[in-house]
């Protein structure tokens, strides 16, 4: 199978897409659910819109690691040099932290302050 350099680049910044929509969404989310007035509900001291987040994070990270991994085989096969498996990997790692590190503030704040 021949890759175009759309394909290849698209696996290669799959990571930081996802992560860039886990951004919006969860920026989106937050403010439509701080917009409307009503109870905040919680469960385990957690507001639910904040397990929502939560569940938006893990999503993510798992997509991403899908795609990762389902990437890196066809650009090992179709005999790319290391260099764009590493490359996507690194980036993917990358991304995965920040997807991280913009999820763990919604375990210590309020989701509406």
């Amino acid at each position: 199978m021949r890759h175009t350099f759309p394909h290849t680049m698209l696996s290669v910044l799959a990571g930081p897409l996802i992560w860039a929509l886990h951004f919006l969404l969860i920026y989106v989310f937050n403010g439509i659910v701080c917009a409307r007035p009503g109870p905040q509900d919680a469960w385990m001291g957690i507001a639910l819109s904040s397990w929502a987040i939560i569940a938006f994070g893990l999503a993510a990270l798992a997509a991403m690691a899908l795609i990762h991994l389902r990437q890196r085989r066809r650009l090992l096969q179709a005999g790319d040099p290391r260099f764009l498996p590493w490359l996507a990997g690194a980036l993917s790692l990358l991304s995965a932290v920040a997807i991280v590190w913009e999820t763990i503030p919604v375990l210590f704040m309020p989701p509406c302050g």
